[in-house]
Parts: C-alpha cells; structure tokens; sequence
C-alpha cells in the first residue's frame, strides 16, 4: 500500500489552522518534523487522480475521497507489506466516525486518545501497527519509510502523464 504524508506549507488554510500546523512542527522532532497528515491511498486511477482515505480534522472525521495530490505538498512511500485491502476493509468499519483532536494533541502532550475516534496516522497505520495512536505525523512517516521505500518521483511522473491531469479533480 502506498501512503501520502503531507509535508505542503498550509497556505491555503485559514490563520488558526496555520498556526496550529506551526505548532505541530515545532513540537515534532528529528527529519520528519515538517509532516503534519497522512492518507492511504486506496486507489490510483487512469486520469491521474487516487482515492485516499484517512481521518481529517478539516473533514470531521474518516473519510474517503478523489482526489489529486498536488506534488508540491506530498511525499509517497510505498509499504509493500502492508495491503491495501485491509486499509479498505477498515474503511468500511470506520467510515464517517468523527476526528480525536485530543489523540492528536496527545502524540505531543499529555493526554490519551479517544477509541471511539481517530486521527491521520493512527487511522492509516491501526490495520498493520499495534499501538499506532502513540505516533505523531513525524514518528509515523520514520516507520513508513523504515519498512517501506520512497517513491513520489516516480509516482508523481506516472500521475503527470495522464492525459487529464488538470481536468476538474479536487487537487489536495
């Protein structure tokens, strides 16, 4: 299974948000303290555009959605053992449940999650990891890419040479 984190600038967010998302990179340490999201990526399809899936505070909470990555914001990495499939079946148990700030904020400060809630990376990581609630955006990318093995290049290549790239897709 492929996994996007977000490592984009946040411009387009409002000043609360931004300065949330500063906050979070400044309590995160080490090489991955600029990832502040994660998503599955469910599917790629043929006109450039992948369906990911994760728990977004800006969405309430798990979703699913089409969309394309904008390369400028995402680093790919390819899990080849973890399967995609259990990712969508998880998908399926856990769609709509609402969004764990506290957990979030938890990775960082004191606190615990809520288990009738999730957030990004403890969502995207809870079919393959034990105790993915424990890890930040940053923590969870340093297991990413310790199993798995980067690949935006080539995936964003891929994407680009779709035909259709620019035509009518949400970009994210």
């Amino acid at each position: 299974m492929k996994v996007a984190l977000y490592v984009g600038d946040h411009a387009g967010d409002s000043l609360p948000v931004r300065a949330g998302w500063w906050i979070t990179r400044k309590v995160q340490k080490g090489p991955y303290a600029g990832v502040t999201h994660c998503e599955a990526i469910h599917a790629e399809h043929a006109d450039g555009a992948v369906t990911i899936a994760s728990a977004s505070l800006r969405d309430g909470g798990v979703r699913s959605k089409r969309v394309r990555l904008n390369p400028a914001h995402w680093q790919v990495v390819n899990v080849p053992q973890w399967d995609v499939v259990r990712s969508v079946d998880f998908l399926a148990e856990t769609n709509r449940m609402k969004y764990d700030l506290r957990g979030a904020i938890a990775t960082a400060f004191l606190g615990s999650e809520d288990h009738a809630r999730w957030f990004c990376n403890e969502w995207v990581g809870r079919p393959f990891l034990r105790a993915s609630a424990n890890f930040g955006p940053h923590q969870f990318a340093a297991v990413c890419l310790s199993l798995g093995r980067e690949v935006t290049q080539d995936f964003f290549n891929d994407r680009m040479n779709c035909a259709s790239w620019a035509n009518g897709l949400i970009e994210y």
